[in-house]
């Protein structure tokens, strides 16, 4: 620039509404607001687009947080937040166009001196500029004089400007929020399998389903089948706004029927306008729109899994609610398989110990099967004292091993029917400490080995180990229980094995020394009650 000419100052007051126009496409390149790629790069492209046309203000962007409920700034950590609801939202949303601060307060009757304060003294803002899409309000526009600046209006130019702008920002930011809001969505999806995984049983999966899906995805009734392969039923096994419970259907028949026999994913906008599936008598609950998923993992098919958006919703499903509940009914079909698999391997290494066990008992007649009662009481026990499965699990294993250590104990003292010598009953204890020796090195067992290292400890500190209660685990304690009960009920070489209430009688002078209270009481509530079955816990499945 030559010395002594100042740069010339674009005024956009001085041109015609149509000259504004292609003025704002030239200068001021009002087309950067279709250049955007995330939200808060677009408010910036917007601020900066209008302080550079209009550089004797500044310019604030309050946008829609959907999930807070709130209007507030995204570029930047701003003193003001307006809630949804307000009355000054609402009225904003119906002002067609640039609107100043003073007339918004005044012809609107908004009695908020705090807020007006805030807007007038603390942002020195001046004018408003709503960007609305169908009558809602997504952001809005605080045009504010800048610090230090003079008080200056707005001519009409570029008041058309500001509209013009807003238009602009209304389907670019629109876009935005949309593609936000979906982005936030898939990353909520994202985060389902560990929902999943937190279930401590597949029971628990089962059961909670839909409750989980709910807020993955808003419906207002919904149902879940499981293919029972036996019958050949879809049995309904979860419901969530259904009043009363569904019949179970046959392959084909209604629309989950359809979907689970096709295998294929379904969304219809509404089921009173569909040709065919109006006139179905089958699964009542659904009208309206509606999203049916098959459920299964590869060749093996689980069930279906159908939402349901009651027709006075104001939001009806759309494909894209099916894609997310594909995306959903996968990981719960994976979940399930990898749960599964999980139950079998587990019963599967659970069999190898049984074996193993099995062996040890072999050599001595009266023992036989020893391990396997002691575990079945346990776990009756456990699950009287309410434990959860995956510590009825580990205590499960502990009791089948409880006297792995015999291995290492000579057979002329393990079947001896003599009294044992002071020397050969301190060998006989050692079975405890071998049995401690052989699972320490496997971390699979890292609790269980102190259930059999501890299962000989006396509460008063006499035991084994001179543990004391408190020292050692409870489990121990279970284990030691059900080992006396079975000892007590079944026959030695030196007597038959005494009945359950006689055996109850004996053992409540042990009460306080090998076991407390509560675990014995336990023990005969499990028994009495006829409890004591399966000791397969509910862990994984």
């Amino acid at each position: 620039m030559e010395e002594g000419h100042e740069e010339e100052q674009v005024s956009l007051d001085s041109f015609g509404v149509s000259e504004v126009t292609e003025l704002c496409n030239e200068q001021f390149d009002i087309d950067s607001l279709n250049q955007w790629t995330t939200e808060l790069g677009l408010i910036q492209s917007a601020i900066a687009l209008v302080e550079k046309a209009l550089p004797q203000f500044s310019v604030r962007i309050f946008c829609h947080e959907n999930e807070i409920h709130e209007y507030r700034e995204i570029d930047r950590e701003g003193v003001l937040s307006l809630p949804d609801d307000s009355l000054f939202i609402g009225c904003l949303s119906m002002v067609p166009g640039t609107i100043s601060v003073r007339d918004m307060f005044s012809e609107f009757q908004i009695d908020d001196p705090l807020m007006e304060e805030i807007v007038q003294t603390v942002y020195r803002g001046r004018y408003l500029v709503p960007v609305a899409h169908v009558g809602e309000l997504l952001a809005f526009l605080l045009v504010c004089i800048k610090e230090g600046g003079e008080e200056c209006e707005l001519g009409d130019k570029s008041v058309s400007f500001l509209n013009d702008v807003a238009k602009r920002l209304q389907i670019n930011l629109y876009a935005a929020l949309i593609a936000g809001r979906r982005q936030r969505e898939l990353l909520t999806m994202a985060q389902y399998p560990l929902v999943l995984q937190r279930h401590r049983s597949l029971e628990h999966v089962y059961s909670n389903l839909l409750k989980d899906l709910s807020k993955q995805i808003e419906f207002d009734r919904g149902v879940c089948y499981a293919f029972e392969v036996e019958t050949g039923l879809l049995v309904p096994f979860n419901m969530r706004g259904v009043r009363n419970r569904p019949s179970a259907l046959r392959v084909g028949q209604g629309i989950s029927g359809q979907v689970f026999e096709s295998g294929r994913p379904l969304f219809v906008p509404s089921r009173e306008e569909h040709t065919a599936y109006s006139i179905m008598k089958e699964e009542k609950f659904i009208s309206g729109s509606f999203i049916s998923v098959p459920l299964g993992s590869g060749k093996e098919r689980m069930g279906v899994i159908t939402l349901v958006r009651d027709p006075d919703s104001p939001d009806s499903f759309s494909m894209e609610h099916r894609y997310r509940l594909e995306i959903a009914a996968a990981f719960i079909a994976s979940e399930v398989t990898n749960r599964q698999l999980f139950v079998k391997l587990d019963e599967s290494n659970f069999n190898v110990v049984q074996s193993l066990t099995r062996a040890l008992e072999a050599k001595d007649a009266y023992t036989e099967g020893h391990s396997a009662r002691v575990t079945k009481y346990s776990v009756a026990i456990a699950r009287q004292l309410g434990y959860p499965p995956e510590r009825i699990h580990q205590l499960r294993y502990g009791a089948m091993l409880h006297d792995i250590g015999k291995i290492g104990i000579s057979d002329v003292i393990i079947n001896k029917t003599s009294r044992l010598t002071d020397e050969e009953f301190s060998e006989i204890k050692s079975h405890a400490e071998i049995g401690y020796k052989i699972l320490d090195h496997n971390s699979f067992f890292a609790d269980v080995k102190d259930y059999v290292r501890y299962h000989h400890e006396a509460m008063d500190g006499s035991g084994y180990y001179g543990k004391k209660a408190g020292e050692y685990p409870e489990e121990s304690m279970i284990i030691s229980c059900a080992d006396i009960f079975d000892a007590l009920t079944s026959d030695r070489p030196y007597r038959k094995a005494l009945p359950f209430e006689v055996a109850f009688t004996e053992m409540r002078k042990q009460v306080g020394v090998h076991f407390p209270q509560h675990i014995f009481d336990a023990l005969v509530n499990c028994i009495r009650s006829g409890l004591v079955d399966d000791d397969t816990p509910e862990y994984g499945v």
